[in-house]
């Protein structure tokens, strides 16, 4: 048993017992891992705000059987601004579930953990729109999946190859078909395809600053469907924000 020094970012946390809580966790030097906080739910835990949803925090971690207990926490990153617009604070839970969904535990993802914070970053500044509407949460996921294995085809027809005009998606076959092989795709519109292209190809900062679109949206459904299609289950933040509407 030891411990270890790692900077994390707090992806979502759980209620242990009547006073602990479970962090789940992603962190530089050790990937994804979960770790209980002894006492933080007391009225008069030490360990004040540091340790919620979506901070940065440079943490000691003691090694267990099981999990890793936070024994230190320094604050790094708070975000705070995000979390007075309801819209970035939606965006935030999205992309957190995402990371946590579509990485394995205990191994480390230097570009993942960069690219989690610069997300929080720009959502710190602001939404223009709905979450669910917002570029940068479309660019976010896909970039997330390109680093988890999973980029979708854009280019051209994953199913037959050609260069033919894309009029479907498929979670099942990895992205764009055109007319011949539609089969199980969902329709897509031209004007989704370029959201598509753009969320991939322009840097956070660009997407945080565009405009939220109606097509944006359609595209982050089918976004959707190859995560939920990769990992066996759904972002339960986007279903809470589809059904708040």
């Amino acid at each position: 048993m030891r411990s270890e020094k790692a900077r994390a970012i707090v992806l979502n946390s759980r209620p242990l017992g009547e006073a602990d809580r479970i962090l789940r966790l992603f962190t530089r030097e050790l990937g994804r891992v979960d770790a209980v906080v002894k006492g933080v739910r007391k009225t008069t835990s030490r360990w004040g705000g540091r340790l919620e949803p979506y901070n940065v925090c440079d943490l000691v971690l003691y090694q267990g059987r099981t999990l890793y207990t936070v024994t230190q926490a320094h604050l790094v990153d708070v975000f705070l601004r995000l979390r007075d617009d309801r819209e970035a604070l939606t965006a935030a839970a999205v992309v957190c579930e995402a990371v946590a969904g579509l990485t394995p535990e205990h191994e480390p993802e230097e570009r993942v953990f960069a690219l989690l914070r610069n997300t929080l970053r720009e959502l710190d500044t602001g939404l223009n729109g709905p979450a669910l509407e917002a570029p940068l949460v479309l660019g976010a996921l896909l970039k997330l999946l390109f680093e988890a294995g999973y980029m979708p085809v854009l280019d051209h027809c994953t199913a037959c190859g050609g260069g033919e005009r894309a009029l479907g998606f498929s979670a099942a076959r990895g992205g764009l078909v055109c007319e011949k092989c539609l089969e199980d795709a969902v329709p897509i519109t031209p004007a989704a395809i370029e959201a598509l292209r753009e969320a991939l190809g322009r840097p956070l900062a660009e997407l945080r600053a565009a405009a939220p679109t109606a097509a944006v949206a359609e595209a982050l459904r089918d976004v959707h469907d190859l995560y939920s299609y990769h990992t066996g289950s759904q972002l339960r933040a986007v279903r809470f924000a589809r059904a708040a509407g």
